[in-house]
């Protein structure tokens, strides 16, 4: 009887690994000759919003004189993105050049396109009412930055 207790306690201490194999892939039989599916493994990725303005550290605004004390100038931005958008823009004077400041975006709305295509708008800045006589004079002088701004969807 006593014997007959030690192998059924030995049975019971194996039975439950085998219990366990449903947590884990085993495969007996033919592996090693032909390939086996053994599990599926879902891929997950978050996909956002993504736009870009290419070449942005090569981009300025230099404004030329239009009339007596107003001045005008634009550049123009390359956009690539994955969503429909619309740019707007800000301006804040450094205060170096007193005067008016605006800005505008011709064409601000972009349509989502799903090639390789690049988006190209103007980011136009007029300065009006300028008072240069406050100024010592100079070239390249930084009167303002120019904020761009994207909104998603029209």
């Amino acid at each position: 009887m006593l014997r007959k207790s030690v192998i059924g306690i030995s049975l019971m201490l194996l039975l439950p690994p085998s219990l366990q194999a449903a947590s884990r892939t085993r495969i007996f039989g033919r592996f090693p000759y032909a390939p086996e599916r053994v599990c599926n493994i879902p891929v997950v990725m978050d996909v956002g919003m993504y736009v870009e303005i290419l070449d942005v550290q090569d981009l300025s605004i230099k404004l030329q004189q239009v009339e007596f004390e107003t001045y005008e100038g634009c550049t123009e931005i390359r956009i690539k993105s994955n969503f429909d958008l619309q740019l707007m823009c800000k301006i804040k004077p450094t205060g170096m050049v007193p005067g008016k400041y605006s800005c505008w975006i011709d064409n601000p709305k972009v349509p989502l396109d799903l090639s390789e295509n690049v988006a190209v708008r103007n980011v136009c800045v007029k300065a009006e009412k300028v008072k240069i006589l406050y100024t010592a004079p100079g070239s390249d002088v930084h009167v303002a930055d120019v904020t761009i701004t994207v909104m998603p969807g029209f």
